[in-house]
């Protein structure tokens, strides 16, 4: 029986090759059992034309969809059929051969594709999301997008499902973490049917070979007063903004989760998961890591320019977004640092350059960076000292020269020689006086322009901005170290000398005022008891980098809270209004909880909020347990606080005084004008 056996599948055998050999023995009547068995056996060329002839069929048919000249019928079946056989061409494992950008380029930029690539306990896995927007005459407004993921271990390995079929969601970025539940695909991204661009996240996690989506748990959200979220949909959740600002989503660093911002810089959200599934959210980030400082809708990095011997750093913007205007603003700082070469050492000189930066202002409207170094040129009896500056209006993403910003005439010269720039060396105070006003109208009046004339007649001027000063530099001898810099505080500068309104409204959004009109005395620590845990460097717009000093004083024997802020020599540059926890409170047990720094009313001046702890006074019967009270200083335009006794008394009264985040929630609600 088994010599018959083996006979009879040697007769099969060579019963097979005699049909490939005469090559047509199937052709033209095979049924899809023998279509199949005849693809297997074709070698590996024949397979990836098969792939490629699919790929191009569906190419085809898309242009079907697309064709509004064609039968809307005829484009809706096209439709079902392309995303159905594009599902099941993602699952052949040559289709992970084509990039992103191939598979984009393919199909005519209809799909938006974004893989990652993970580490999980189980290995590496690769996952591919998939967008394709259907044109809205055949789907109409809302149901227009299909999502596919696409994953895979090894090219052998492939996998892919369609998980959003006519949906109004668009997936723009994705995290894929281990759990105790598995592996967990978290998507998040647009959704279209609202306004303007709410964000939706959604999980699904891995079963066998199959995506499932699960029920997000939301119990433990805590949104913003300004956020709202959409619970008419299990999976997946919807957050939108009230004020209908646009809404972006990414993921964070650590890869566990989504940041998500709107137009509003200080409406910002962190969205963590734990391992559990719950979902937190976060909105004290922004108001964290905006305390003590402006906020910032971008971040800055340094960047090197190194060539024969010279070395220049100049900084580079980043996390702008507007993508387009970033480019141009960091070609904007690559050229202007790179004129301080051209500038101080001749074509074919052999020397060695040194040049390094200081931020001076970094608003949402100005950069304001100065470079200083020092050129070494062959031969020469001496080095020559650097200086020059690029000032940015990240606003129009051009640059600022100090002509955009007052007129350079006699009312300038003469303020100039007045004596209210101050030099940045006392030792280079008496040097202006040295210069005729024609000297100081040719110089100033090129400031800033390293081309043509100013270089050629050997005067090179140049301006800067920091937070409350206008400074200019002016060339001098090389014996006083061949530039001088001057500064002048914005208020100081009148009106009819200023240039360009509109810029002015943002460079000075405060009147500055002198330390002589505010007291000018240093702080009387005999009087006050500092508490140095709730005092804090910080910059306020007019006042500039000052010190923040929360304090004990003792008024008739009683223990009370006072606040000042302080120069770095500790000179009283503002008392702050009385404490409304002052009143009718003490401080015997109590202490200063919380200090932030934030524009609480969005007027473009930070204010101050205070939270500390009071009570009765009263030790042993009788004695009132501390309890919070909390106050917001609000700035004014002529550089003093101002507070509201009837929003104190509604803040406390209703015990929105927890904590600095319950504060500033509940005067968001409020519309409140100080100026």
């Amino acid at each position: 029986m088994s010599y018959l056996k083996h006979g009879r599948i040697c007769c099969a055998l060579l019963l097979l090759i005699s049909c490939l050999v005469m090559n047509g023995c199937t052709k033209g009547q095979d049924s899809p059992t023998a279509e199949k068995n005849h693809t297997l056996s074709l070698p590996n060329e024949a397979k990836t034309i098969s792939y490629s002839k699919k790929l191009d069929t569906l190419v085809k048919k898309l242009h079907i969809v697309n064709n509004e000249n064609m039968d809307y019928d005829v484009r809706q079946n096209k439709l079902e059929e392309f995303t159905q056989e594009f599902n099941l061409l993602l699952n052949e494992p040559k289709s992970v051969e084509m990039k992103d950008g191939e598979l984009v380029e393919k199909f005519d930029n209809n799909l938006t594709i974004l893989t990652k690539s993970f580490q999980l306990k189980s290995g590496r896995l690769n996952v591919r999301v998939m967008n394709y927007r259907a044109p809205k005459t055949v789907t109409g407004t809302i149901g227009d997008k299909y999502t596919f993921i696409q994953w895979w271990s090894s090219r052998q390995l492939v996998h892919a499902q369609i998980i959003e079929d006519g949906g109004p969601e668009l997936t723009t970025d994705f995290v894929v973490r281990d759990s105790e539940h598995g592996i967990q695909l978290w998507l998040g991204g647009d959704v279209s049917i609202y306004h303007p661009d709410p964000i939706f996240v959604d999980l699904w996690e891995l079963s066998g070979q199959k995506w499932t989506e699960k029920i997000i748990n939301v119990g433990k959200m805590e949104l913003p007063d300004a956020w709202e979220l959409n619970r008419d949909m299990n999976e997946p959740i919807i957050l939108e903004s009230r004020q209908h600002d646009s809404m972006s989503i990414g993921v964070l660093d650590h890869g566990d989760g989504f940041f998500i911002n709107s137009d509003d810089s200080e409406q910002n959200l962190i969205i963590e998961f734990s391992k559990s599934g719950e979902v937190r959210i976060d909105s004290e980030y922004s108001i964290a890591s905006n305390t003590h400082s402006e906020p910032q809708s971008y971040e800055l990095m340094q960047e090197k320019y190194s060539e024969n011997g010279i070395i220049i750093k100049y900084p580079q913007i980043t996390k702008l977004k507007d993508n387009a205007k970033q480019k141009s603003l960091n070609q904007i700082l690559k050229t202007e640092a790179v004129k301080g070469l051209y500038e101080h050492v001749d074509s074919g000189t052999e020397a060695h350059v040194e040049i390094d930066y200081e931020i001076k202002r970094q608003s949402e409207r100005f950069l304001s960076v100065q470079y200083t170094g020092v050129c070494y040129v062959k031969d020469a009896a001496y080095p020559n000292h650097i200086f020059y500056t690029t000032n940015l209006d990240m606003k129009q993403a051009s640059i600022l020269r100090l002509s955009d910003l007052v007129k350079i005439d006699k009312p300038f010269i003469d303020l100039i020689k007045s004596g209210k720039f101050s030099a940045v060396e006392p030792e280079q105070k008496d040097l202006l006086g040295n210069l005729t006003q024609d000297d100081l109208i040719l110089a100033l009046a090129s400031a800033d322009v390293p081309e043509g004339s100013p270089v050629e007649a050997g005067i090179e001027s140049f301006s800067y901005l920091t937070s409350d000063s206008l400074g200019i530099s002016i060339p001098v001898a090389h014996a006083v170290e061949d530039h001088a810099e001057y500064e002048i505080r914005f208020a100081q500068i009148p009106e009819n000398i200023r240039q360009n309104e509109e810029l002015w409204s943002e460079l000075s959004s405060v009147e500055d005022q002198s330390v002589s009109t505010v007291g000018g005395e240093k702080l009387d620590t005999d009087q006050y008891e500092v508490e140095e845990s709730q005092s804090f460097q910080t910059t306020l717009e007019g006042f500039g980098k000052v010190r923040f000093v929360s304090t004990y004083g003792y008024p008739e024997g009683l223990r009370k809270f006072f606040f000042f802020l302080l120069d770095d020599q500790g000179h009283i540059l503002y008392s702050f209004p009385e404490f409304y926890g002052n009143h009718e409170w003490v401080a015997r047990f109590g202490g200063v909880e919380a200090v932030a720094f934030k524009d609480v009313n969005k007027d473009g001046l930070k204010d101050v909020v205070v939270i500390a702890n009071v009570d009765n006074g009263i030790h042993g019967p009788g004695r009132v347990d501390e309890f919070p009270m909390a106050e917001i200083y609000f700035q004014k335009k002529n550089k003093t606080f101002t507070t509201l006794p009837a929003l104190d008394q509604a803040l406390n009264d209703q015990e929105h005084n927890q904590t600095v985040k319950d504060v500033i929630q509940y005067v968001s609600k409020q519309r409140i004008i100080v100026n």
